[in-house]
């Protein structure tokens, strides 16, 4: 799969919610830093989505930007807004950062 796809299936698994959509686009190594610091890895997913589907059964996902291996987007579930830094490759999503108040 291409780093596009990956980032793709990425969005997809947020966007549904869905921790083993999520969990096949990224990488080993990967990290969720959450706007607290706290960092979640690839294992972690299925409890963090777990808490996310508490508040909301989606997630909206608009305002995407990509430059290279970096996007940007627009994020929210329930009442929560945020944005995603987040850098990607061929071998899937290695990284997002979270900004949310």
């Amino acid at each position: 799969m291409s780093a596009s796809d990956k980032l793709g299936g990425y969005a997809s698994g947020f966007g549904e919610l869905n921790a083993d959509t999520v969990a096949a686009n990224v990488t080993s190594n990967y990290r969720l830093i959450d706007k607290d610091g706290k960092t979640y890895g690839k294992g972690d997913l299925p409890g963090y989505i777990a808490k996310l589907r508490k508040i909301d059964d989606k997630m909206l996902i608009t305002d995407v930007a990509v430059d290279g291996d970096t996007a940007w987007c627009k994020w929210q579930v329930g009442n929560i807004v945020g944005a995603g830094k987040i850098t990607f490759g061929d071998d899937g999503v290695t990284e997002e950062q979270l900004f949310y108040a």
